[in-house]
This record gives C-alpha cells, structure tokens and sequence, in this order.
C-alpha cells in the first residue's frame, strides 16, 4: 500500500507507539520508508523523514548504513527469513558490532553473547545455527540483533505473528523490558489490536496509507473518535460477538479507496456510517482535538 500524506511524530526517547490498521493499509511501508528501505519498483517520490533535524531521503550512504544501526533499528515481521541458516545465530551480531564499533572479533563475541544472554538465550548456544531454535528463540536472536548499537529507535513489525500465545507473551514482555531498560522508543506494528495495552502507551490507527487517529492507547481504545477506529473495535471477535460484530468483521475485507492525488473526499466515506456531504467534497486532515488526541475526520473538525 502507498502511503498518502502521511504524518507521524515519534520522540526518540522513551516513546512506545502502537500502528495498527488492517492489512494493506501500509504500516509495514511506513516502517521501511523511515529506514529508506523501500525496494524497486517503489519509490518515495515526495515528503520528508526527518531524524534529529537530519533529512533520512538526503543522507549519504555512509551516513545512511549509520543510521539503520545507531540511530533506528528494525525487528522484522519473519525472524527465519531474517537470518542466514548458514551462520550461527552469533554470527550477524558480531558482525554489525564489529563494522558499527570497530573492536576485535573477541570483544564482539563476547558483547554478542551477552545480548543474547540479556534476550533470554544460553550463550552456549550461541554457536547454533537458526534452524536448530524455535521460533520464539529466533525472534529473541533478531530482537538482540536490532539492539546490538543501542538505537534510538526501535521498530517492530509485527513480532509475535508466527508464534503461539505462551510465547508470544514472553516476546511481548522482553520488548517491554528492553525498551524500558534502554530508555528507548518504540514503533510496534501489528494488526492485533488486542496486544497492544501490554506493549505501549500510544496507538496511531492507518486507513488507506494515512494516519487517521492517534492518541493514548487506554483512550484511543475505549472511546475511539474514527469511525474506522470504531468498526476496528467493533470486530474484535469473541464468543459473546453478536450479529453486528460479525457485520463489523466483514467490513474489514471491503476494498479500501483507491489512492490517487486527486482524490479530494474523505476515503473513507463509502463505508462510514456517519458520513455527511462535506466527507464527498472535502478531504479531512489530521488535526487535534481536545485532550490533545488528533483524527481526522470532519466529525470534529
């Protein structure tokens, strides 16, 4: 999904945001446009990614392979694809240290094998190789990986999606910590809504390859402004949902709004039940609201 005029603030310290949206409506775009890691033939044609006042579409290479390590770092959505079954587990650790830091192969090692002692692995087992560890143990490997120079800024593109509910809460939990410990701040993409009270403290909801409500996680999900937060909530299923959260379920699986620059109506519109005429005629743009929480929508603006 492209993204459209998207607009999002993250300190880089101490922050934990929630991205959450269905999917195709370009949360993991988000995640690898601020990494400039947008792979051909996608391209980032307009806009700004700004980092400490630096412009991330302008940097150098040298300054860019800086960036992504130092500055922000990514936990990515698969962990086996993440890691080279023909290394050990150790080995790209070591690596970015040594290339990133500068220090000897032995001072490496042993960072390495307590980051990964600090993620919950035995350093014994540092020598395996990916294949011989679960799928909650390459996950920790990975998340280890992306702390490894201490970034500023940690994304995680839906970390717990491959793993079951036990272990899936113990990742959550090492997030939680790590970012706690670290005083870093964190991006968590995912399209549970369900996880996020355990992981962060703000939530920014993505419709169609924009940012259509951000706010406090509690606030957000307890008394959403979107109607498209709204219809979220209200698919949430459990075994006491009746006839209207099922309704509210299929609605995810209608077509979002096709992008296009002319598009100068809410796109939302089609399928909002609060929809007026100024929402045909009018594009809404994300602005705050009282309690400081911002949406976008003519409901409030």
């Amino acid at each position: 999904m492209a993204l459209d005029k998207t607009v999002l603030e993250i300190p880089e310290s101490g922050y934990t945001l929630g991205l959450v949206g269905e999917s195709g409506s370009g949360k993991t775009t988000l995640g690898l446009s601020i990494l400039r890691l947008i792979e051909s033939p996608g391209r980032i044609v307009s806009g700004q990614i700004e980092f400490q006042e630096r412009d991330v579409l302008k940097m150098s290479n040298n300054e860019i392979r800086e960036y992504r390590w130092r500055d922000v770092a990514m936990v990515y959505q698969s962990a086996m694809n993440s890691l080279n079954p023909l290394s050990r587990v150790v080995d790209p650790i070591t690596e970015v240290l040594r290339v990133h830091s500068g220090i000897s192969k032995q001072e490496a090692w042993s960072k390495a094998s307590s980051l990964l002692s600090e993620v919950g692995i035995d350093p014994v087992r540092a020598r395996d190789y990916p294949h011989e560890f679960s799928g909650g143990m390459r996950q920790r490997v990975v998340i280890a990986l992306a702390l490894a120079l201490s970034p500023k800024l940690l994304i995680a593109d839906e970390p717990t999606s491959a793993l079951d509910v036990v272990v899936q809460k113990q990742i959550l939990a090492l997030l939680r910590r790590e970012v706690s410990q670290k005083k870093l701040s964190l991006l968590f993409i995912t399209h549970d809504i369900s996880i996020l009270t355990d992981v962060v403290e703000h939530v920014a909801v993505m419709y169609a390859g924009e940012v259509v409500e951000i706010g406090p996680v509690d606030e957000v999900l307890f008394e959403p402004l979107h109607p498209y937060t709204e219809m979220l909530l209200g698919s949430l299923l459990t075994v006491d949902s009746d006839e209207k959260s099922l309704d509210a379920a299929r609605g995810l699986r209608e077509p979002v709004t096709e992008i296009r620059p002319d598009n100068n109506y809410c796109k939302y519109v089609g399928t909002c039940k609060y929809a007026f005429d100024r929402c045909r005629k009018e594009r809404p743009i994300l602005s705050e609201t009282t309690g400081g929480r911002k949406v976008s929508c003519h409901k409030y603006n």
